[in-house]
C-alpha cells in the first residue's frame, strides 16, 4: 500500500508579509514540490471557495496528504496558507500530522501590514467598500498585528523547534541570504539562490475587471507554477491599474496605529531575539 505524502514544510503567514513571494521563491527549486494551489485553506475553520475541493471540515484529516500526491520524492513539500497563522484548527491539525512539518511565519511591522491588507482587500478583492476607520471597527484586523499571541499557541502545538520566525522588512532587504539560509535548514542546495532573480509576487494592485480576477483564479490551480510565473506580468498588464497608493490621511491613521502594538511588539522580540529587530518597525 502506498504511504501517505505530507508536507515538511508549511508557510503559516500572515497576510500580506510576502509569503507569496516566499512561496514562489521556494517552489523554483529543483529539490523543492509544492501544492498546486498556495493557499489550500485545507485547516481553515470554514468551507471556503479556496477549500471547497478538500478541506478538513467535511473530509476529514486523512484527505490533506492527498495535496501532495504528485509531489513524490521531493525532499520539500509544502503549501503556503498566509491566514494559517491566525487558526487554532491549523496549528491543532498540523501538529496532529504522524510528523509535525516545519512551520514558517513571515511577520511584517503590524500597521503597515493592516493597511496593506486594507488596500488588498478594496482594490483588488473587492471585499472591502468602506474607509479605513469602519475596517478597524472590524475586532479581528487590530487583533491580528498582535502576532505573539497566536505564535504561543503554536509553540505549545507544534514546539519551538519546528517553527521559523522571519522578519518582513529583513527578508525584502536581503531575500538571496534569507533563502540560503532556508536551503541550508531544509537540507537543500543553497546555491540555486546564487543567480536566482528574486521578483516580488502578489503585490497589491488595483483590479479592472473583478470578473476576469474570479476567472484567473479558478484556473490558476490548472496552470504550472512556472507557466503562472511567465503569465503573470501579462495579465497584470491587461487587467492591472496599478498600485493604489495611500493618500496623506491613510498614512497618518496607519501611523497611529503604531503604539497599540508596541507591547505585544516588545513580547515577540524578547521570545525571538535573533528574528525579530524592532529598529526595522520603529
Amino acid at each position: 500500500m502506498k504511504s501517505a505524502i505530507y508536507p515538511n514544510l508549511v508557510v503559516g503567514g500572515a497576510p500580506k508579509c510576502g509569503t507569496s513571494s516566499l512561496f514562489f521563491w521556494l517552489a523554483a527549486h529543483p529539490e523543492v514540490a509544492s501544492s498546486r494551489e498556495k493557499e489550500t485553506f485545507f485547516w481553515a475553520p470554514e468551507v471556503n471557495r479556496f477549500n471547497a475541493k478538500c478541506n478538513a471540515i467535511e473530509h476529514g484529516p486523512q484527505a490533506y496528504p492527498s495535496l501532495f500526491a504528485h509531489t513524490g520524492h521531493a525532499k520539500v513539500r509544502f503549501e503556503a496558507t498566509a491566514a494559517y497563522i491566525y487558526y487554532a484548527t491549523a496549528w491543532e491539525g498540523l501538529a496532529s500530522l504522524p510528523e509535525k512539518p516545519l512551520v514558517l511565519f513571515l511577520l511584517r511591522e503590524p500597521a503597515a501590514r493592516t493597511q496593506s491588507q486594507f488596500l488588498f482587500e478594496t482594490h483588488r478583492t473587492g471585499r472591502v467598500n468602506g474607509s479605513f476607520a469602519d475596517y478597524l471597527n472590524e475586532p479581528q484586523i487590530l487583533n491580528h498585528g498582535h502576532y505573539m499571541r497566536y505564535l504561543a499557541e503554536w509553540e505549545a502545538a507544534l514546539g519551538r523547534e519546528n517553527m521559523v520566525v522571519w522578519q518582513f522588512e529583513r527578508v525584502m532587504r536581503d531575500p538571496r541570504s534569507a533563502m540560503k539560509q532556508l536551503a541550508v535548514r531544509l537540507g537543500i542546495d543553497p546555491g540555486f539562490y546564487d543567480r536566482y532573480d528574486f521578483a516580488v509576487r502578489n503585490e497589491t494592485v488595483a483590479i479592472k475587471s473583478k470578473k476576469l480576477h474570479r476567472l484567473g483564479l479558478r484556473l490558476q490551480s490548472m496552470i504550472p507554477l512556472a507557466v503562472q510565473d511567465l503569465l503573470l506580468p501579462l495579465y497584470l498588464k491587461l487587467n492591472g491599474a496599478g498600485r493604489p497608493k495611500a493618500d496623506a490621511d491613510l498614512k497618518a491613521q496607519t501611523t497611529a496605529l503604531k503604539p497599540l502594538f508596541a507591547a505585544s511588539n516588545a513580547e515577540l522580540a524578547a521570545r525571538y531575539p535573533n528574528d525579530i529587530d524592532l529598529g526595522l518597525w520603529n
